[in-house]
């Protein structure tokens, strides 16, 4: 699956980004995914969270990120003074942006402190909601649901 481009420069080159067509275990793309993300996440947390939010297979839980997606080079300017220069740009083939200067945004915004909680109700609600869970798997995620609630 291609997760991105790197464009160096105003034209190019361009080196794009894969997952890998081989995998020597089972791929388990039935399973919910949650990304947990605060306003520390960057750069590859960032890439992380915005590649599988942009292909639908995670939900990104928490706070906006901070902005990195251009890699950059730093030009010391003097002893206290130094430059970030952008050298490229990431490219997301589904949405053709990325996340510079606003940050990914999250499916679910909450302060990053209760992202775990949040992210795991979502999950157990959707357990929940499946008429064919065993009855034990039911009950257990129904107790972990209701431990969750203040």
């Amino acid at each position: 699956m291609h997760l991105s481009d790197v464009i160096e420069g105003p034209h190019g080159p361009t080196h794009q980004f894969w997952t890998s067509g081989y995998l020597p275990a089972p791929r388990y793309l039935d399973r919910p995914v949650s990304v947990l993300v605060s306003a520390m996440t960057f750069s590859g947390g960032e890439a992380l969270a915005y590649d599988l939010q942009a292909q639908q297979r995670a939900t990104v839980v928490g706070d906006v990120t901070r902005g990195g997606a251009h890699p950059s080079t730093v030009l010391s300017l003097g002893e206290h003074v130094e430059l970030r220069l952008p050298i490229a740009r990431t490219v997301n083939p589904i949405t053709g942006g990325n996340w510079e200067g606003v940050g990914v945004q999250p499916d679910t915004v909450v302060p990053a402190i209760g992202a775990l909680d949040t992210a795991y109700g979502v999950m157990l609600d959707a357990l929940l909601g499946k008429p064919d869970l065993p009855a034990s798997a039911r009950e257990e995620a129904g107790i972990a649901r209701r431990a969750l609630m203040p």
